[in-house]
């Protein structure tokens, strides 16, 4: 039979080796984690140059993108003031033709 002296041994003694087992695994934690911030900081770099110059890629692609955009409208803007009467009469194609097919009945 056990007695509760016994028990409460058995007790302290998990106690202490979940103690140890606690601080092994902190230790480990540590050490896990200085190698993989070790080991792979190449690679962190690499994708923060790459980060860095994709971003920088997108600015530029923004940058020209909106020049040309620009030069559509004032070329665009040109040909209507030229020649308004034609661009009224396409609108106003366009505008029956969609008006036609929005408001037929399809069964």
């Amino acid at each position: 039979m056990i007695t509760d002296s016994q028990n409460k041994m058995s007790r302290g003694k998990i106690d202490e080796a979940l103690e140890l087992l606690n601080e092994a695994a902190r230790d480990k934690k540590d050490e896990f984690k200085d190698m993989l911030t070790d080991k792979y900081a190449h690679i962190k770099q690499a994708i923060t140059v790459d980060a860095q110059k994709a971003k920088s890629l997108v600015k530029d692609a923004m940058v020209e993108g909106e020049e040309k955009i620009k030069q559509v409208v004032v070329n665009v803007d040109g040909r209507v003031r030229k020649d308004p009467w034609a661009y009224v009469a396409g609108t106003a194609a366009v505008a029956l033709v969609l008006g036609f097919l929005m408001g037929s009945k399809r069964k």
